[in-house]
């Protein structure tokens, strides 16, 4: 008996301690973020997010590349040069030998070309390079909008695991006060020893569902600071909450916007565009390139030579000279690149179409499936509240019956159960509302 009794200590010390333990205020001031908050903190620093802000200023710089295609070139040279003979130079007239003083020589020159006519294939390039820069921001737009998805669904976790803690607190709160009665009853010899076990039996239970909680929250602050880019061992602790989300909005009226927002389905229209565009581009080589050119260049020359009465006179040649052509060139024959290449394009285009018929048919069916989501979590929250109300007057009801001998103690531990269950239950319902209509945003391309 003795035994027991210090048995049932340690069960009600183990409970008092994990009731006691420290909340939300812990980390309360800087570590209290909103929803907001998060996304935007998200959105500037998570990895994703900068790798396709990287990959969309790139293909800006592979337009500029196209559209220089379509540009002259321009080249300037200049140059300048000195020689001199080392050796004597002997003058029969003069009967005497001289050093060469030496020449110099300076040059200059301008270059143009430019291709006047290649099939439409710069153009062509051009037009996709645009594309292409497209479908790089929607790949942008679609990866920040995965994001804030994602980060969304994390900070609702976090706020349903603090929820769930909080009702799991209360629930150990009455399981103690539950236990209080149950050993002064015993005392007063009007509870068996079975009914004081198994409320200690209760609070133990209600003490490790707590810290199985707290062990929820770390894990939720953890997979949200991951998103964050932040340091994983911070505390983050919630401000906003779960709410009933109100959504009034049709299965069409979601299909339509979808439709016409979703920067994946947009993503996935420009690389068909690009996919086509590159099948122009290969048709284009078919046909002949003309291409135009004009050079200027001047030089100078200057030396001194030795005139009759053995003085240097200086000597300057200067040659000036410039040119103009056109050319026109058609490849005959280049080991079947020409039929292969437009082949290979033929066949991405191809297989970019069944992509992007398959990308919408899988974005009606996630729009879908959100609605019908979004519906069902609705009416589980409705039964979830009224089932939670009918759990409280039961346990209003058990306790008093309990108090006053009418009941056992299994039908009130089976009514703080059923409570407890039923705040769970209702909990659950608003996450899941608040995830279907975040997965609903994400699907119509809202952030």
């Amino acid at each position: 008996m003795e035994r027991i009794g210090r048995i049932g200590s340690i069960l009600l010390f183990v409970g008092l301690f994990a009731g006691g333990l420290p909340t939300t205020n812990v980390a309360a001031g800087q570590n209290e973020f909103s929803l907001k908050q998060c996304i935007d903190l998200a959105l500037q620093k998570n990895v994703g997010v900068t790798v396709s802000q990287n990959g969309y200023r790139s293909a800006k710089y592979d337009l500029w590349n196209a559209w220089g295609d379509a540009l002259p070139t321009a080249s300037v040279s200049a140059g300048y040069g000195f020689g001199k003979d080392l050796r004597p130079t002997y003058v029969q007239q003069l009967n005497t030998y001289y050093q060469d003083p030496g020449s110099k020589s300076y040059s200059t020159g301008i270059n143009l070309s430019m291709t006047l006519f290649d099939g439409g294939a710069t153009w062509l390039r051009i037009r996709q390079s645009n594309q292409r820069k497209t479908s790089a921001s929607n790949a942008m737009n679609e990866t920040a909008l995965a994001t804030v998805y994602d980060v969304t669904k994390a900070y609702h976790t976090l706020v349903e695991t603090a929820m769930l803690r909080k009702v799991q607190e209360d629930a150990l709160t009455r399981s103690n006060k539950q236990l209080e009665v149950t050993n002064s009853k015993y005392e007063l010899g009007s509870a068996s020893l079975s009914e004081k076990l198994k409320a200690q039996v209760t609070v133990a239970n209600d003490s490790v569902a707590l810290l199985t909680r707290e062990n929820n929250i770390r894990s939720a602050e953890f997979a949200l600071n991951l998103l964050l880019n932040r340091d994983v061992t911070l505390p983050i602790v919630p401000s906003d909450t779960l709410v009933n989300v109100p959504f009034d909005m049709s299965i069409d009226q979601c299909i339509q916007i979808a439709l016409e927002n979703n920067p994946g389905l947009k993503k996935s229209g420009a690389d068909y565009d690009a996919a086509k565009t590159q099948v122009s581009i290969a048709r284009a080589s078919w046909l002949p390139s003309v291409s135009a050119r004009m050079s200027w260049s001047w030089s100078t020359n200057d030396t001194k030579r030795l005139d009759s009465l053995g003085v240097f006179q200086p000597l300057t040649n200067v040659n000036r000279s410039y040119s103009v052509g056109v050319s026109a060139s058609y490849s005959l024959f280049n080991g079947f690149q020409k039929k292969t290449t437009y082949s290979q394009a033929r066949l991405s285009e191809t297989n970019q179409r069944e992509s992007f018929g398959a990308a919408r048919n899988q974005l009606i069916s996630d729009v879908r499936q959100a609605y019908l989501d979004i519906q069902t979590a609705r009416l589980q929250h409705q039964a979830a509240r009224l089932a939670e109300q009918s759990a409280q007057e039961d346990m209003k009801l058990q306790s008093e019956r309990y108090r006053l001998g009418a009941s056992s103690i299994l039908e009130l531990l089976d009514a703080q159960y059923s409570l407890t269950n039923a705040q769970y239950s209702r909990i659950q319902s608003l996450y899941q509302l608040n995830l279907a209509v975040a997965s609903m945003a994400k699907a119509m391309g809202r952030m």
